[in-house]
């Protein structure tokens, strides 16, 4: 007897499974690229902020720089207007204005060492963000080159896979074929599914694949009939194996 049209999607179930396990793999090196990407991006993002930051804290730092020398330069005009006060009133009045401008140069100074050490902290983060990113490139481009070398080795064998497919292919009607192809993509080559029978003596049967019930009419029709059935639960077509074992 030849080949039924069963037999002939079994065998290319076998075949979808190697194939899915293979593209599963190289899926998995995939997903790791890109988690890898997405943590260098965010590196990035980080390394850029702190830049932005440090460049704007810079420029206050040298605004408010920049006016502690005006009001010393003015305190130092105070000075030497005071040994040129002619009256105690003047004298006063320039003490006053010298003490207000010594107060508000203290609390500029106080400013500015508060920002030099925010941008101390932030070169810090900076050079550690640096260095982050870096590491990062590294590990995104050892991840590219473990999916080179995966592809590398899979590739004959991928190709000696799909041929078999294709081969195979050709014994099943395009409308069956196509069903199948769609099923395999959406369960990860899983398009089959064995029929188990629960007990002995009881008619009553289950899809392997998702262990719903299915009726007796469908098995009936897989043992007389060479026809695509279909669990009606996850869609997977029925094969029925007479040598399955019984679950009790």
């Amino acid at each position: 007897m030849g080949e039924t049209l069963l037999d002939a999607l079994h065998r290319l179930q076998e075949i979808e499974l190697k194939l899915a396990e293979i593209r599963g793999k190289r899926e998995v090196k995939i997903r790791l690229i890109e988690s890898r990407k997405r943590k260098e991006k965010q590196a990035e993002e980080k390394l850029l902020t702190n830049e932005r930051l440090l460049r704007e804290r810079q420029m206050r730092l040298d605004s408010l720089s920049l006016d502690v020398a005006s009001r010393e330069e003015s305190i130092q005009k105070h000075r030497e207007a005071l040994n040129k006060a002619k009256t105690n009133k003047e004298y006063a009045g320039i003490l006053a204005a010298m003490n207000t401008e010594k107060a508000d140069a203290a609390k500029i100074e106080t400013a500015v060492l508060e920002f030099m050490e925010e941008i101390q902290t932030l070169k810090d983060s900076t050079g550690k963000a640096e260095e982050d990113k870096r590491k990062l490139a590294e590990d995104v481009r050892a991840a590219e080159k473990l999916l080179e070398e995966y592809d590398l080795q899979r590739r004959e064998e991928l190709a000696n896979l799909q041929a078999d497919r294709d081969s195979c292919a050709e014994a099943i009607p395009p409308t069956t074929l196509a069903s199948f192809t769609r099923i395999a993509q959406s369960l990860e080559g899983e398009a089959m599914a064995t029929v188990i029978k629960l007990y002995p003596k009881r008619d009553e049967y289950m899809c392997a694949g998702c262990n719903m019930t299915i009726s007796l009419e469908i098995v009936n029709a897989l043992r007389s009939r060479d026809e695509v059935q279909q669990c009606g639960n996850c869609g997977r077509i029925l094969f029925y194996d007479s040598s399955t074992v019984e679950r009790k």
